[in-house]
């Protein structure tokens, strides 16, 4: 029963304007958090890396939800589809990336970005 709540909430269309959900929380906003784990990349533990990749996922998620759910709030309907494409293609390279990243550090064990 609960489960049909979330999913009814997921689903509902929202109310903020599109400009706003993708360019600031979608860009802005995971590019500053992304950047925030790579400066602290050779200086954390492989868990700790972890757990912020982790919270960069969710995230991550939460941004592909807000865009979808306010993919309807502009002039032009195409912009909106674009977004949304834009937002998928972002958040699998986020998981993908972070995932990759992680790896590399367990293997190494910590220091320099591998690239």
């Amino acid at each position: 029963m609960h489960a049909h709540k979330l999913y009814a909430w997921l689903d509902t269309p929202g109310t903020t304007p599109l400009w706003k959900v993708f360019w600031l929380y979608g860009v802005l906003v995971s590019h500053v958090l992304f950047g925030g784990i790579l400066a602290l990349y050779g200086q954390l533990g492989s868990a700790q890396l972890a757990l912020l990749f982790f919270g960069f996922i969710i995230y991550t998620a939460w941004v592909l939800n807000a865009v979808w759910r306010n993919a309807g709030n502009v002039r032009t309907a195409l912009f909106g589809e674009i977004a949304r494409f834009l937002t998928v293609a972002w958040s699998i390279n986020a998981v993908l990336v972070s995932i990759f990243l992680l790896l590399e550090h367990l293997k190494t064990g910590g220091g320099s970005l591998p690239f």
